[in-house]
């Protein structure tokens, strides 16, 4: 086979042409201490690299969805825990109230007190994170407890509306059009802006008591994991509950009355002592739940940790080794040019110069 001197230069050209290639992908990926730079080097190696970017995209978003789920969480905790300090104070304030050593002035301060702390109940009730009401189920643009005035029952629902007056607990019978004693057959009646009883008779505003309780039971869940929802809101339709509020008032109202006695202040202290239970049984599930996203705090740590690592080893580069690669590299690179202007003869324009 003859070969040519234009063989030997397009040969030459096309070697030298591969060697700059490769001395260039070697620059490239120590700029970039990554193994591949584009797709088409390397498909598989690109390909696994975007399956761990996408998975270190979504624990990303699981960890801020734990983060919020423990501002919510740990708002809760909070206020339950501000529930059981004015339960056990109010405890506190039956058993000094009960005694037949209390006069009439030091029962009124006492009344004072229990109010002050029926409205910082309230406020308890409608916490809030970033704006969003925790114990009102998944209605959480709206607060879930409302004292109310008789002025401000017109034009409104009362479906929700409960009326504590002497000793009762009324509920809003829509067919009747009427609010109705529960178990018994009392009624008030809502009369412009005044609130009535069956008999015609004006009640005043300072002898009832008037809320509005929401019923929203729905959750407010976040997804943690995949497939893998915890609860973050706190049911407190067991500790909330109308009952409560109306036994706060009725104790107000017993300890304002002159012929109520010792004895039937003692009454309240059982009262006290079951939403007290109930307050540690709420209280409990939610700790329960937040021992649970701190777990999966915990997990989310070590799975990003694993996939890190992981993605590591498939695209960061060796630096070391693509060193020695490009020191070869460039040896071999000089002396194929060396042998190249060696080899390739001079031409007649040589001569000619």
């Amino acid at each position: 086979m003859r070969v040519t001197q234009g063989m030997m230069m397009t040969n030459s050209l096309r070697y030298s042409q591969s060697s700059y290639q490769r001395l260039s992908t070697l620059y490239d990926q120590i700029s970039a201490q990554k193994k591949i730079t584009r797709f088409s080097q390397d498909p598989v190696v690109a390909a696994k690299s975007m399956q761990h970017r996408q998975s270190l995209a979504q624990m990303e978003q699981y960890k801020r969805n734990v983060n919020e789920a423990q501002s919510w969480l740990n708002q809760g905790d909070t206020s339950l825990k501000e529930v059981s300090s004015i339960l056990k104070r109010v405890r506190e304030l039956a058993i000094t109230g009960s005694t037949d050593g209390y006069g009439e002035e030091e029962r009124k301060n006492i009344a004072h007190e229990l109010e002050e702390l029926r409205n910082h109940l309230i406020t308890v009730a409608n916490s809030n994170v970033n704006g969003k009401y925790i114990f009102n189920g998944s209605d959480t643009d709206n607060t879930p407890v409302q004292e109310l005035s008789p002025s401000k029952l017109n034009g409104e629902k009362l479906d929700n509306v409960k009326i504590t007056y002497g000793g009762q607990i009324y509920d809003y019978d829509a067919d009747a059009g009427h609010f109705v004693a529960r178990g018994g057959e009392d009624t008030l009646v809502l009369n412009g802006e005044n609130i009535e009883t069956g008999t015609g008779d004006v009640v005043a505003e300072k002898d009832m008591l008037i809320m509005r309780i929401s019923t929203n039971q729905k959750d407010v869940s976040f997804e943690l994991q995949k497939g893998v929802e915890i609860q973050v809101n706190t049911d407190a339709r067991k500790l909330f509950s109308d009952e409560l509020y109306s036994d706060f008032f009725m104790f107000e109202q017993a300890l304002l009355d002159p012929e109520t006695s010792a004895e039937d202040l003692g009454e309240f202290i059982s009262k006290i002592d079951a939403h007290l239970r109930n307050a540690a049984d709420v209280h409990g599930q939610l700790g329960a739940r937040m021992n649970r996203v701190d777990l999966m705090e915990d997990r989310l740590g070590q799975q990003e940790y694993f996939v890190k690592e992981t993605k590591s080893m498939n695209e960061d580069l060796d630096v070391s080794e693509a060193i020695m690669k490009l020191l070869v590299a460039e040896g071999v690179h000089n002396a194929a040019l060396a042998v190249t202007a060696r080899i390739i003869q001079p031409s007649l324009l040589d001569f000619l110069r």
